[in-house]
């Protein structure tokens, strides 16, 4: 019995963590495209952070944790430099996003969204 429960189960869990927009990048198939959700730009890495932390999407965000600097440290199809955990009021992670910086020099915060067909 526990055996054909496992399948169930993730199917389920993967087809609830599916998520498309068609703002954002479904094609006219229907099928899903993974992309980054933007969270935050600023010119400069301090207003980055304040513009992370001011962010409601996921909760309220009190602080915000790097936990990996390097090149191209991230999930999705930008450079990402850091990938940070945006943290409630108790330090939990609400988030976690890639940083990357832009073509003119500032800074971007995405959330990569992984379709799964």
């Amino acid at each position: 019995m526990m055996r054909s429960v496992g399948p169930v189960v993730a199917a389920v869990a993967c087809a609830s963590l599916t998520s498309c927009s068609d703002s954002t990048g479904t094609s006219s198939g229907g099928d899903c495209e993974s992309h980054y959700d933007v969270v935050a730009t600023a010119p400069t890495w301090s207003g980055l952070q304040r513009a992370m932390r001011r962010t409601t999407t996921w909760g309220r965000v009190a602080s915000v944790r790097t936990q990996v600097r390097g090149d191209d440290v991230g999930a999705g199809d930008e450079d990402a430099v850091r990938v940070v955990d945006l943290l409630g009021p108790q330090g939990q992670r609400r988030v976690q996003v890639d940083v990357w910086r832009t073509d003119s020099g500032g800074w971007r915060a995405g959330a990569w969204s992984q379709c799964i067909d």
